[in-house]
């Protein structure tokens, strides 16, 4: 991690004002997509671009491909803006508004969807994007050990679809990573 390693460096300082996944998780999601050759993620809750530019580093590797999602006009922007700097722009399309509304637009088979935005709407993230999932895919939901109680029913959901096989990492805020298991 060459330019982009100043650029996240920089925004660690204001990971509480944005909400910013630990740089630990940003560890964990560079080597996801890199052990599975990810072609194509999606990010659903961009903030300012900390977490995109983990995933867009990794995605810079395997020749991959990223969409984010982000509902603020302003983060967006912002988020763009730190892309650049990273040099990691021309790997990332940012798509502004609601993601109950743009997760179906997205026409692309998806290696890895990372969810870090609603957590009371993860479950209607996860059920939109699962079509578009493939076989062997994976899913990565944030803060589920501090904000468990705000995804019940995502909870309830991954452990208990039998496409889906899921574990618990107590990684930073939590995470569920749940493997999408073959059609």
């Amino acid at each position: 991690m060459e330019n982009y390693t100043s650029v996240l460096k920089r925004l660690e300082k204001t990971a509480k004002e944005y909400t910013n996944i630990a740089p630990e998780n940003g560890q964990f999601l560079s080597i996801l997509i890199q052990s599975i050759k990810a072609q194509n993620v999606l990010e659903v809750g961009t903030s300012n671009g900390y977490s995109t530019i983990w995933l867009a580093a990794a995605l810079k590797e395997t020749g991959g491909k990223l969409i984010t999602l982000e509902f603020d006009p302003k983060r967006a922007e912002e988020a763009q803006g730190h892309l650049r700097e990273a040099g990691l722009d021309h790997i990332v399309e940012v798509r502004i508004g609601n993601a109950l509304d743009e997760i179906p637009k997205c026409d692309t088979t998806f290696d890895l969807v990372f969810l870090d935005a609603e957590k009371d709407e993860y479950r209607r993230y996860l059920e939109l994007a699962l079509p578009s999932i493939r076989s062997g895919g994976l899913i990565v939901a944030d803060d589920t050990v501090t904000m468990r109680d705000e995804m019940p029913d995502y909870v309830e959901f991954v452990f208990n679809t039998p496409m889906l096989h899921s574990v618990d990492i107590p990684l930073d805020d939590g995470v569920i990573l749940s493997y999408k298991v073959g059609s």
